[in-house]
């Protein structure tokens, strides 16, 4: 999996992630491999992973690759 972290306002927002920002991770860790072709993206994925179990809500408008 390729992954980045990016913050949020609890508020709506648009949020823009390069692609090269994205870097490769296996079971948290990060790994020491080149980046991904964006030719050959299959699937997009969002996680909460910061360890603390509270209520949440994601909505999601639209995902665009540019």
């Amino acid at each position: 999996s390729y992954i980045t972290k990016f913050p949020t306002t609890g508020k709506w927002q648009e949020i823009e992630i390069p692609l090269q920002t994205l870097y490769p991770s296996f079971r948290g860790k990060k790994l020491d491999l080149p980046n991904f072709s964006e030719e050959s993206i299959e699937e997009i994925a969002f996680l909460i992973a910061n360890k603390s179990e509270e209520c949440f809500e994601l909505a999601i408008d639209t995902i665009e690759l540019k």
